[in-house]
């Protein structure tokens, strides 16, 4: 995939995100973290189930977007629910960035069910207007 090519991918997420109606969807738990003694901030995103080739993840000036989708897995016909707490389907989770980051060094891993997102912190208080993708690192955990 050539630079154009992700670039329209990207342009179609985004577009996807502004288009969305509200309520749909579900929202996963996320906890921000500044961890200024290693320049870092760090986000991790509760995903449980979500399967890592549905995630996006992409930075603009003072948000980090996080688009994906958790599928249900099947159930028997013949069961009847009784409770039903876990969200399915897509999602898009925006979080506000309190400091300015470098787009460059950003890093992603996805593993156990959990997002880690690190995002360096910027020396200066520029905040470039360019949105970035961020690659996606898996860790796969044996069973």
């Amino acid at each position: 995939m050539d630079f154009d090519d992700r670039r329209s991918e990207f342009e179609r997420l985004f577009a996807e995100l502004v288009r969305r109606p509200r309520g749909g969807g579900w929202e996963p738990n996320a906890d921000v973290v500044l961890d200024e003694p290693n320049g870092n901030l760090i986000v991790t995103v509760e995903l449980a189930g979500a399967s890592s080739e549905s995630l996006r993840i992409a930075v603009d000036e003072r948000h980090l977007f996080i688009i994906g989708r958790r599928i249900q897995g099947t159930r028997l016909r013949s069961a009847s629910l009784l409770q039903k707490e876990i969200a399915y389907g897509e999602f898009v989770k925006k979080i506000h960035l309190p400091v300015a980051v470098q787009y460059g060094d950003v890093t992603a891993t996805y593993g156990d069910g959990m997002l880690t997102i690190a995002l360096p912190i910027a020396q200066t208080e520029y905040i470039p207007t360019a949105r970035t993708e961020i690659r996606l690192t898996v860790k796969r955990t044996l069973a």
